[in-house]
């Protein structure tokens, strides 16, 4: 499935909720629980049931795990094969794409851990003169720094630079979004635990960035503003997006494609930093783990810079593209 936030504008004010796309449009994951239930239980005992099977926010979903999946799947299935428009109390059960807001399928995450497992982009930073130096061969070390789950956007966004920077640098991450979540995870653990994957456009403000990174500190507000995290647009289930290994990631500007490169050139999988990050610590249902950016997935890698106007869209096969413009700052 290909699950995501949405945004609807209602009397009382916009309304969020999770919806599911498919070819018919956008359906209401909740709003499709209720209709499904309203087949065999009085309608206020399906709303009840309907929506504390799957209510209407992301994380209580994928947190969840496998039962909360396999209900929004069954109600979408059902929903859809009778063409059923709203419940019986009136809710709407589908939606054009064009009456919604796409907005980031975790809107607010719990964490996001960003890890680096493209070595030709560390060595091409390394060559510019990044102190930034890869793990120590056999130490069993797996660095990564963590992103602020509260610069978190969606698909659409302008991206504005913040005050102190006169341009954005963008940078192309295929992530993982766990589920279940749990400490101490082993990799077959970890596997059950991944809810789905998505992409993030991981936003830089180079120039301080690269005064700060001097210090040994990491990035810090060279990446840490709001809307520095752009995630979107949908979260899509391990079933449908199969082999990781085999994906396609692209960054392309005005239409034309940039750079290109093959998840198959990862130096870590998913599990083995969903374990890693989970020793000792408790990982919740959202947290964010992205792979980091490809060599090339950057304008930084391709010296290029972007201007205001310019139309960025970061693609991976199976999963879709996240497109967004840059701003000038007013």
């Amino acid at each position: 499935m290909r699950l995501g936030t949405f945004a609807v504008a209602t009397p009382l004010g916009a309304m969020r909720r999770v919806g599911v796309d498919t070819p018919a449009g956008v359906v209401d994951a909740t709003a499709a629980r209720i209709a499904l239930l309203e087949r065999t239980l009085p309608r206020e005992a399906a709303e009840r049931v309907g929506a504390a099977q799957v209510p209407p926010d992301m994380l209580a979903i994928i947190g969840t795990g496998a039962p909360a999946m396999e209900w929004v799947r069954e109600a979408v299935e059902a929903v859809l094969a009778r063409g059923q428009a709203a419940t019986g109390s009136g809710q709407a059960v589908l939606y054009r794409p064009e009456d919604i807001t796409l907005l980031a399928p975790v809107p607010r995450p719990p964490g996001i851990a960003n890890f680096s497992c493209w070595p030709a982009h560390g060595a091409a930073g390394a060559a510019r003169g990044s102190p930034l130096r890869p793990a120590e061969e056999g130490s069993g070390i797996l660095p990564y720094w963590k992103g602020n789950p509260d610069s978190v956007v969606g698909p659409g966004t302008v991206l504005e630079p913040p005050p102190y920077e006169a341009e954005l640098d963008v940078e192309c991450e295929l992530v993982c979004i766990v589920g279940t979540g749990g400490r101490d995870l082993d990799r077959a653990a970890a596997a059950r635990a991944i809810a789905g994957y998505t992409i993030v456009n991981d936003v830089s403000a180079r120039a301080r960035q690269w005064v700060e990174m001097k210090t040994g500190r990491g990035p810090a507000k060279g990446k840490d503003f709001d809307g520095g995290n752009v995630m979107g647009p949908w979260l899509v289930t391990p079933d449908e997006v199969g082999d990781v290994r085999a994906l396609r990631l692209s960054l392309h500007v005005n239409g034309e494609e940039l750079s290109s490169a093959e998840t198959a050139g990862m130096t870590w999988d998913f599990e083995e930093m969903l374990s890693y990050l989970s020793q000792g610590q408790t990982i919740r249902p959202g947290h964010v783990i992205s792979a980091g950016c490809y060599h090339g997935g950057c304008g930084k890698d391709l010296d290029r810079t972007f201007k205001p106007g310019d139309v960025v869209e970061l693609r991976i096969s199976r999963i879709g593209a996240l497109v967004n413009r840059i701003g000038d700052g007013g």
